[in-house]
């Protein structure tokens, strides 16, 4: 799903966040040797898609399982997911945003945004093209041993609009659930005066992935 290397969690030093960064290219590496081009250039700007599958067998594969003809990919993997870090406009006004601090010494945001306005956006296909679409298949990396778990990434767009329902905490955090469960996180982090959407916080991405793959059409291999 954007810097998106396996995700971020909580606070992470900057020595830490270079080394989860680091395994989220050798896994980018391990694919293009896999089914890309292993002289391919590592994307390290985040921009546009990790990698690029000339598998022709592969992408045959991917076209009668999941109903992707895309050779644009997205590899992720870790415990959490980092579907984007910095600034959310369409979530946060930063001209008219607000931070505090509540009677526990909890951080309070209040985004400038209303909340009817932050779900009307978290339910547009367009928000999720910009920040989540890096590519047009998602490949999760299962062990990191080459194993990757592979989706089409319009059904995971159209699965979180249709399935994930919104919550605003009293914090100003947004919590996403599927099915009565929370996977997804909206909030900001102080240290780094910026906001991250994500899977985040123990092993939300992994467990994220298995919803994922209960729901939507997937291929293993």
């Amino acid at each position: 799903m954007y810097n998106s290397k396996g995700g971020i969690m909580g606070k992470m030093t900057s020595q830490l966040a270079s080394s989860v960064k680091l395994r989220g290219h050798k896994r980018e590496t391990m694919f293009n040797n896999l089914y890309g081009n292993p002289t391919t250039q590592i994307n390290w700007s985040g921009a546009s898609a990790d990698c690029l599958i000339e598998s022709k067998k592969l992408l045959a594969t991917l076209d009668q399982s999941i109903g992707s003809q895309s050779n644009k990919v997205s590899v992720k993997g870790g415990n959490t997911i980092q579907i984007h870090l910095g600034k959310l406009p369409e979530l946060t006004d930063r001209a008219k945003f607000n931070v505090t601090k509540n009677h526990k010494g909890q951080t309070v945001v209040d985004h400038g945004i209303s909340f009817a306005d932050q779900k009307a956006q978290l339910k547009s296909k367009d928000f999720w093209d910009t920040y989540l679409r890096k590519g047009d298949v998602i490949a999760w990396s299962i062990d990191d041993k080459g194993k990757f778990a592979f989706f089409n990434m319009d059904n995971v767009i159209d699965f979180i609009i249709n399935n994930c329902n919104w919550r605003l905490l009293p914090t100003g955090r947004l919590k996403g659930d599927f099915f009565g469960k929370q996977y997804l996180t909206y909030e900001y982090r102080n240290k780094k005066d910026m906001f991250v959407l994500g899977a985040h916080g123990g092993k939300k991405g992994k467990q994220f992935i298995n919803l994922l793959m209960n729901n939507i059409p997937c291929h293993i291999q």
